[in-house]
């Protein structure tokens, strides 16, 4: 792993947001439920960097809860309620606010504001003042733990958005499917067209609750995950869905995962992972196969 932080780049999951750039080369993406009844993107990089990261959008209280298990990340956002930014100022990380670092990000043409901001990993990188690398956050290994083997897996984070990843047996990956409201599910691509997936996805079940602020203009308020304790989790790797439970005591560790049958450790395939944060009332639903492929 390079000798320099982990970077934290929060992304937008809007329909205007889509596509974004810069997903293939984070190493974990956290799914975080918001305001809206959407869910927004925390990209999380660190051996492999891109030049075009976004759109950047603004932090959330949830991002405080996930960033220090990564020790002393940078952590790269567009602004916030005060609240928020409050919240991010008592967190260990390198604060790259673009509203402080504005002339190291950049606007394209091809989109309108809000979602048109973006930065290069790099110029990010850059600006840190740590260059210490993290521990690791999960455990890796090339043994697959037993599990179910697995088809696809949907989430329906509410009645205006769900998700789905499909198990490609010939790419040996995790394929990402949305749907927003009713125009059924279609293919989350990259920038560049090329699909969003992963070798590992990861699925915390957390209790949710209404946070104390307005986060948006039509007066909706936050929404907080609980992602310290511990609660069952689904994880999903070479094509096989596994039962497990997760378990933090704090914000500062990182997130374990045990087998619901056994209790080993699980370990996840080498890889890119995404960890989708999802509500306890959320629907969650798997369409098993005989055969993984």
């Amino acid at each position: 792993m390079p000798d320099r932080p982990a970077l934290a780049i929060k992304i937008g999951n809007d329909p205007g947001a889509l596509p974004q750039s810069g997903l293939d080369h984070a190493d974990i993406v956290f799914e975080e439920p918001i305001e809206g009844a959407i869910t927004r993107l925390l990209s999380v990089f660190e051996c492999t960097g891109d030049p075009k990261v976004g759109p950047i959008r603004s932090t959330r209280w949830i991002d405080t809860q996930i960033l220090p298990m990564f020790d002393h990340p940078a952590f790269a956002f567009a602004g916030g309620i005060a609240p928020d930014l409050r919240a991010v100022h008592q967190t260990p990380v390198d604060d790259l606010d673009f509203t402080r670092y504005y002339s190291d990000y950049f606007r394209t043409d091809t989109r309108a504001a809000p979602e048109n901001l973006y930065a290069s990993t790099t110029t990010m990188w850059g600006l840190d003042h740590s260059r210490s690398a993290p521990r690791p956050v999960f455990s890796y290994g090339s043994t697959v733990p037993t599990g179910t083997p697995e088809r696809s897996v949907t989430l329906t984070y509410s009645g205006i958005f769900a998700l789905s990843w499909h198990w490609s047996g010939q790419k040996s990956r995790w394929i990402r499917y949305v749907n927003y409201g009713e125009s059924g599910f279609v293919p989350d691509t990259d920038a560049d067209g090329s699909p969003v997936d992963a070798a590992n996805v990861v699925i915390l079940r957390v209790a949710t609750h209404p946070g104390p602020y307005v986060e948006d203009q039509e007066g909706a308020y936050g929404v907080r995950s609980q992602t310290v304790g511990e609660g069952d989790a689904l994880v999903l790797r070479n094509g096989v869905a596994i039962r497990a439970r997760w378990q933090r005591a704090a914000v500062s560790d990182p997130i374990s995962l045990t087998s619901s049958g056994t209790g080993a450790p699980i370990k996840l395939a080498p890889g890119n992972t995404w960890v989708e944060l999802l509500p306890l009332h959320a629907g969650l639903s798997e369409q098993g196969a005989t055969a993984a492929g």
